[in-house]
């Protein structure tokens, strides 16, 4: 508890020093204070970070073509894209750029900037280049295929033809963020197209600047009056680092902060009891997942995959610890798309798990390294695993920290997290867990967690996800997705699906037009307090 009290009197100290006229235990009226943990932000490079707080504050930063409005989040907008049209084939996409707009730097927003900042996506070829990627573009071909026709009309074709909405949907995504490339043409260091110095900084349009970030503290943005939907009314914004969730909850509730972002399921019980906050649970497109190195002897067999599915206390876990976290969901296609299905055939049942594992070989077990990302709710889910599987007489060496290279790397034997697929269509989820085209070490295949499992997928599941994506009859689509739904079900898969991700956020009532983005792009400046 000294512990506690320390961290919260610290971060109280910290937001002081760095905004001396915030009044605390009432925040101003024209500031909006966020308490997030941001010990896992690597950086703000839009084209290499590939998680949600980062992601958000991007979304405020950066501006992209395309708008997915958080309530109605299907259906393609115009953003920095006026207008767009698509060729009779289903190959060639053009845009019209809106005039107007200027960075953050005073650069005027141009076609050659799109075409730059999409080209450099693919270029860098890291985990976000996927959005792009998984259509075809290379960095081979990329100049050829993205290109400015002319100051205010930018052509894109695919080598493919693909549902066009998945396009649309990857072009709404933080990774295709438009930025300034005249402006980061004088930061590029050796190359890096000004990637060292996107770390803290920005090169963007939206509705804020990047002013101060003090890691592990501190970030401060600040509105940027000449954005060209209007100077926003949250004049400020400070994401203050408060990693405990029982800080978070004494901050919200005495009104030292609008939004808290990581509470435990207890915590927000409390606080929703109280009457001062709304609890936001923003469904996602991704999942609680338990991955299983198919280059264990052991844990390649089906049946000792199959024994898992038992090991999990889906009923236990919903009324508890992911009451406002996930939903529960054993098959792989997210609720709300094309194609999902309410089937959840699985328990737990401590006697099935054991009888599988003497099917498999294993009557008494084995005992395996567990990683798991040390944050609510992912660490208490695995705590449950690891207690659940003792009974069955698995031991599993639970070991939380930031473990997800390992994971990328295949360097891992169990590993449990949570996925957060950003398109809202059934293919953000399918290309990821169901297909594996090249299963060797060398391959590589960024962004895939069924490569990084080393899970060769049976042929007829990736046979029907590639179908399912170039289909253009979208009842064709929902039919196929039911199909390959039913398949992964039935094929005790190395990624263990448990709960559909949601995103649970604390906000206080005065608050209004904070909203959850299911691909996690929330926005600050619809924000007021009414003002």
């Amino acid at each position: 508890m000294l512990r506690r009290h320390a961290i919260l009197l610290s971060s109280i100290a910290a937001l002081s020093s760095a905004a001396p006229n915030l009044v605390l235990a009432a925040t101003p009226k024209d500031q909006l204070v966020v308490a997030m943990d941001t010990s896992s932000l690597r950086g703000l490079d839009p084209n290499e970070i590939n998680q949600l707080e980062a992601a958000e504050i991007v979304a405020n930063l950066y501006e992209r073509l395309i708008v997915l409005p958080a309530d109605n989040i299907s259906k393609p907008q115009p953003g920095l894209a006026e207008s767009w049209t698509v060729s009779p084939d289903g190959k060639t996409f053009t845009f019209k750029v809106r005039s107007g707009v200027k960075f953050h730097s005073g650069n005027p927003l141009t076609a050659k900037d799109v075409e730059w900042s999409l080209r450099r996506l693919v270029k860098l070829g890291l985990a976000p280049s996927t959005d792009l990627r998984q259509w075809g573009f290379t960095a081979d071909n990329v100049e050829k295929l993205i290109r400015a026709t002319d100051g205010s009309t930018v052509v894109l074709e695919t080598p493919e033809v693909w549902n066009s909405n998945l396009i649309l949907y990857s072009l709404a995504s933080f990774s295709t963020s438009i930025l300034d490339s005249k402006f980061l043409a004088e930061k590029d260091k050796g190359g890096d197209m000004g990637r060292e110095f996107l770390q803290t900084a920005d090169a963007g349009s939206g509705p804020y600047t990047l002013r101060t970030w003090r890691v592990n503290e501190l970030i401060i943005a600040d509105a940027f009056k000449d954005y060209w939907q209007g100077e926003p009314k949250m004049r400020r914004v400070l994401l203050r680092h408060i990693p405990e969730s029982s800080a978070q909850r004494l901050q919200i509730d005495a009104g030292d902060a609008d939004v808290a972002t990581r509470l435990s399921s207890t915590d927000l019980g409390a606080l929703e009891t109280g009457g001062k906050v709304t609890i936001q649970k923003t469904p996602g497109f991704g999942f609680y997942y338990l991955a299983l190195n198919q280059k264990d002897e052991v844990l390649s067999k089906p049946k000792v995959r199959e024994a898992f599915r038992y090991l999990i206390d889906y009923d236990g876990l919903a009324g508890t610890v992911m009451k406002y976290y996930g939903i529960k969901q054993q098959t792989i296609v997210p609720g709300g798309l094309p194609g999902a299905i309410d089937k959840n055939p699985y328990k737990l049942d401590i006697e099935k798990a054991k009888q599988l594992l003497t099917e498999a070989g294993y009557p008494n077990g084995f005992s395996k390294v567990y990683y798991a990302t040390p944050v609510t709710p992912e660490y208490e889910v695995a705590q449950s695993l690891q207690a659940n599987a003792a009974k069955a007489g698995v031991k599993l060496d639970l070991q939380g920290g930031d473990h997800i290279g390992k994971f990328r790397n295949r360097q891992f034997e169990i590993f449990s997290a949570r996925s957060g697929d950003r398109l809202p269509d059934p293919h953000a989820v399918l290309q990821s867990y169901a297909t594996n085209a090249n299963n060797t070490d060398e391959a590589k295949l960024v962004g895939l967690n069924a490569w990084r499992t080393a899970w060769d997928v049976p042929k007829e599941i990736q046979e029907m996800v590639t179908a399912a994506a170039h289909e253009t009859d979208q009842s064709k689509r929902a039919g196929l997705y039911v199909k390959i739904n039913e398949a992964y079900l039935a094929s005790s898969p190395a990624l263990v699906t448990s709960f559909q991700r949601t995103d649970a956020k604390a906000v206080r009532n005065e608050v209004k037009g904070y909203i959850g983005h299911s691909t996690w792009l929330t926005r600050w400046d619809t924000v007021n307090k009414g003002n």
